[in-house]
C-alpha cells in the first residue's frame, strides 16, 4: 500500500509556517522522501554490511532537517520524572544535555526508519486541529488505517502535540498506540533509575544506540 496523507489547509490558521499541521505534514514528507526504512535496511544488512552502513549514513544526512520540527528539549524534559530532574539535572545541566542528546539520536536512528515503513504501509488521514492555551499549544489529530500482519485493517488514532515558538510550531509529544511518547519514556526511565541507577540508564541508552547503529538491533 502506498501512503496516503490527506492535508486540509482550510482547517488551519495563519500563514503556512504558522500552521501546526504544516509542521507534521513537512515531517511526514521528509521521512517519506529521504529516509531509508527499516525493511530496506534489514534487507541491506542481510546482503552486505556495507549496504546497511551506507543506508545508515544516508539517513543521518537528513536527521538535522527532520529533527528541526521536533522540540527535543521539551520532549526530553517531560519524559524524565520531576523527582529525577530535580535530583540529577538541577545542579548538573550537562546530565540533562547528555540524556536528551541520546534520546534524540535514538529517535533519529530507530523511529525515523520505522516511520518510513509505517507511512508506506498505512493510510494516515488528517482529522482536525485543536488550539489550546491562548493558541500557544495545538493538538493535530489523524486517523490511521493500520494494516495488521493478519491483513485485517484497524483504525487507530494518531495525535501530535505542538507548541508555538515565535513564527513556527514544533512537535513536543506524540500519542500513538494508546500512549504518549513522554509517558512511555517516563515509565522506562523511572523503572531503570529506581531499580538500578541513573548511570545505568545512560549506559543502557548508549548500548541500545550502538546495537542499532551496528545492525545488532532495529
Amino acid at each position: 500500500l502506498t501512503s496516503v496523507l490527506v492535508y486540509t489547509a482550510n482547517s488551519q490558521r495563519g500563514s503556512d509556517n504558522e500552521k501546526p499541521a504544516s509542521t507534521v505534514y513537512l515531517l511526514f514528507d521528509l521521512i517519506r522522501k529521504d529516509i531509508v526504512g527499516d525493511g530496506e535496511m534489514k534487507e541491506g544488512l542481510r546482503k552486505d554490511f556495507k549496504i546497511f552502513r551506507d543506508f545508515r549514513e544516508s539517513n543521518q544526512k537528513h536527521h538535522v532537517k527532520i529533527s528541526s520540527y521536533i522540540d527535543f528539549q521539551a520532549l526530553g524534559t517531560e519524559s524524565m520524572p520531576k523527582k529525577w530532574r530535580d535530583h540529577y539535572w538541577a545542579s548538573h545541566p550537562d546530565e540533562k544535555k547528555a540524556l536528551i542528546g541520546l534520546l534524540r539520536t535514538l529517535i533519529e536512528e530507530i523511529v525515523y526508519p520505522r516511520a518510513k515503513d509505517f507511512l508506506k504501509k498505512n493510510a494516515v488521514k488528517y482529522k482536525e486541529t485543536k488550539f489550546k492555551g491562548n493558541d500557544q499549544m495545538a493538538e493535530v489529530s489523524y486517523t490511521v488505517e493500520y494494516k495488521k500482519e493478519s491483513g485485517e485493517i484497524e483504525t487507530i488514532p494518531l495525535l501530535f502535540r505542538l507548541s508555538r515558538q515565535q513564527t513556527s510550531w514544533k512537535i513536543i509529544d506524540i500519542f500513538l498506540e494508546d500512549q504518549l511518547w513522554s509517558d512511555m519514556f517516563k515509565n522506562q526511565f523511572n523503572h531503570i533509575i529506581t531499580t538500578q541507577s541513573y548511570p545505568v540508564l545512560i549506559e543502557k541508552m548508549k548500548q541500545k544506540l550502538d546495537n542499532v547503529q551496528s545492525g545488532k538491533a532495529f
